[in-house]
């Protein structure tokens, strides 16, 4: 078989050591990475933080608005100030917030404090939603039962 310019290589000079390594050019040589864009896996760890502090303020405001509402309709506070709702309420907030560490532990630190800061901002930009979601659905919650 004849080897043309533009032909595939023969299975021979694939399986040649020495062929593909000088063949193949290194990886940092076309992958480019901006050294002052935040890392999306940072920002997942951080957005992580900011939707457990979300989460930690529905079930504050559930809890309080249950409270309330207990002390209305019966005219004296729940047995034991409800503490099973913020019990359980916490628990997805211990989660959240290990996820958040362990991403945060195998991404490591940004280089800098301006990435730092503006992976925070990319972080709060990305859980906004969630967060609003979350405050909607105590609203709707506390809306139900009144």
């Amino acid at each position: 078989m004849t080897d043309y310019r533009n032909d595939w290589p023969s299975l021979e000079a694939a399986l040649d050591a020495a062929f593909l390594t000088a063949s193949l050019p290194h990886l940092h040589d076309h992958v480019v990475i901006d050294p002052h864009a935040p890392s999306a896996v940072r920002v997942l760890g951080k957005s992580m933080y900011v939707l457990a502090a979300g989460w930690i303020l529905s079930i504050a405001w559930l809890w309080l608005a249950g409270v309330q509402q207990h002390v209305l309709r019966r005219g004296i506070a729940p047995d034991h100030y409800a503490l099973g709702t913020l019990i359980v309420g916490f628990l997805p907030v211990v989660a959240i917030g290990c996820a958040g560490l362990g991403i945060d532990r195998w991404a490591g630190p940004a280089p800098n404090r301006w990435l730092q800061r503006r992976e925070w901002i990319h972080a709060f930009w990305w859980s906004l939603v969630p967060n609003a979601l979350l405050l909607f659905t105590v609203w709707v919650m506390i809306q139900g039962g009144r």
